[in-house]
């Protein structure tokens, strides 16, 4: 029986994290492999709520580290279902530090990843289709077709 179509507001995921001292370099800013953990795990988080069962990375497309994240910050990791394909499905993490004064949000790090439904037996799973409800739904989901060839094509 097929599975209807999922809203990519039903999987949205958000998280916070306190940037601690033993998440920091000499500088006192934070390792990018700390952040890529952080953002691994909200994205299947993410993936996991709209497939219905465990998703594993299986590739992360791009990752840009824009601003530095220092101790002491508060960061939030926001993670969105851009498209699903037979198995699996694109998710877009974005991270922000914000201000513990004016609660502003900066723009640190983004990254595109797709992540592989699997069932117990750790085998590839049929994943929900993607509803697009809006014209941003429809751009990400063709964006993220757009990324999926041009890695497909690289193998």
């Amino acid at each position: 029986m097929p599975v209807p179509p999922r809203s990519p507001r039903v999987s949205v995921t958000e998280m916070t994290e306190l940037v601690l001292p033993q998440h920091s370099n000499v500088l006192g800013t934070a390792f990018g492999g700390t952040v890529l953990a952080w953002i691994d795990v909200a994205g299947a988080i993410c993936a996991q709520r709209h497939t219905g069962c465990v998703s594993v990375t299986a590739a992360i497309d791009s990752v840009n580290f824009v601003a530095p994240i220092r101790v002491g910050d508060v960061v939030i990791l926001s993670a969105r279902l851009n498209a699903a394909f037979r198995t699996s499905v694109e998710v877009g993490v974005t991270v922000q530090v914000e201000d513990r004064i004016t609660a502003h949000r900066r723009a640190s790090v983004d990254a595109f990843m797709t992540f592989v439904a699997v069932d117990d037996a750790g085998q590839p799973k049929e994943v929900p289709p993607l509803l697009t409800e809006t014209p941003d739904d429809e751009r990400r989901a063709r964006e993220a077709s757009e990324r999926r060839a041009a890695r497909l094509a690289r193998r």
